[in-house]
């Protein structure tokens, strides 16, 4: 006999204590099943199948939904169906987490123990600084300056006044990365404020965070190293600015129907699509890179804006030529929002990286 029979039911709650008819196969007040019986192997095996079938039940339904329904598995949870959708918060923080530990562990596997032999070996210091008379031969070269053609390597050391006249530049701030690197492992006892003075760089806030920023790098590639560490950040980065992105779609589609609660509901169950696609081309990332990357070309161009299309129609129901300007609305606040807030986050990344 199982646990739920007749024969097992008590009069009280034996989780909180509440009184309860015998009819009653559940807690009123507690929601525990009203049984009596002592718990079995195989009552417990039963309840693990059937508490696992349940979310299961949830996630399928919304994956379905996700997949083949824009926006309805958002709507319908909006609209009291708890039970028959996975929570979208909970999903989409567990589908961040699982495209974190992918994308890092990508990164790390690129980088192999040969590869980092290998750039080792190519970073090449001399034992004086060198000037760029010496290398123009070698192609790895970095101009700095509007106003000079003056050219620099970047597995060099320079001293400040080589450099050129556009300190503001990203290719100044670039050698100056390199500069540093090299000469910290050329001298790698010396404190960042002796070895900016040697360097004749200033002493000041900017310059030493720079310095020390420059011990943790991997190689003088610094552009391709932020490159590589802002995509793996992406998902943190994108999880941090949904709030965000909710308030845009609670002013393009104001309604008194939809609190802001509902927009955030939609916010991460769009991201969650875009998220599970980004984890499927991570996979066939492993077996073809290029294909991989046309994929995420082609969903950012053509998948994505059509899949947020749908989305909006089922979701917020408004008619098709009033979903295409909102639509349209939402790009063009999308603009001057979406620049604010890569600056936001690349400011971010930089003091964390």
């Amino acid at each position: 006999m199982g646990r739920k029979d007749l024969k097992y039911r008590g009069t009280h709650c034996i989780n909180c204590e509440t009184s309860l008819d015998i009819s009653e196969k559940y807690c009123h007040h507690c929601g525990q099943l009203n049984s009596t019986k002592k718990l079995t192997i195989k009552d417990f095996i039963e309840e693990f199948f059937a508490n696992f079938y349940a979310y299961d039940s949830r996630l399928r339904n919304t994956f379905f939904s996700l997949f083949l329904k824009p926006g309805i598995a958002a709507r319908e949870f909006c609209e009291g169906k708890r039970h028959h959708h996975a929570n979208p918060f909970r999903l989409f923080l567990s589908i961040s987490i699982i495209l974190f530990i992918i994308t890092d562990f990508e990164r790390e596997l690129k980088e192999t123990p040969q590869e980092r032999k290998k750039t080792d070996k190519n970073i090449k210091i001399a034992d004086s600084i060198k000037t760029n008379q010496a290398l123009n031969s070698n192609p790895e070269l970095i101009e700095v300056g509007k106003k000079t053609t003056k050219e620099f390597h970047r597995d060099s050391i320079y001293k400040a006044s080589e450099l050129g006249n556009d300190p503001e530049s990203l290719n100044h701030l670039n050698l100056k990365l390199t500069i540093f690197r090299n000469y910290n492992i050329k001298n790698p006892s010396l404190s960042n404020e002796k070895a900016l003075k040697n360097l004749g760089f200033e002493n000041i806030r900017i310059n030493r965070f720079l310095y020390e920023k420059a011990k943790s790098l991997k190689s003088n590639d610094v552009l391709r190293e932020m490159r590589d560490y802002l995509l793996a950040k992406l998902p943190f980065l994108i999880f941090l600015s949904i709030p965000f992105v909710a308030v845009i779609f609670w002013i393009a589609f104001y309604d008194k129907k939809f609190n802001y609660t509902d927009h955030l509901v939609f916010s991460y169950s769009f991201y969650s699509f875009v998220f599970i696609c980004l984890i499927l081309y991570e996979f066939i990332g492993f077996l073809s890179e290029d294909f991989s990357v046309f994929l995420i070309g082609t969903s950012f161009t053509i998948l994505f804006p059509i899949y947020i299309y749908k989305s909006l129609r089922n979701f917020y129901q408004n008619s098709r030529w009033k979903t295409i300007f909102k639509f349209i609305l939402l790009n063009i606040m999308f603009i001057p929002i979406s620049l604010f807030a890569a600056l936001v986050l690349m400011t971010i990344s930089v003091i964390l990286f």
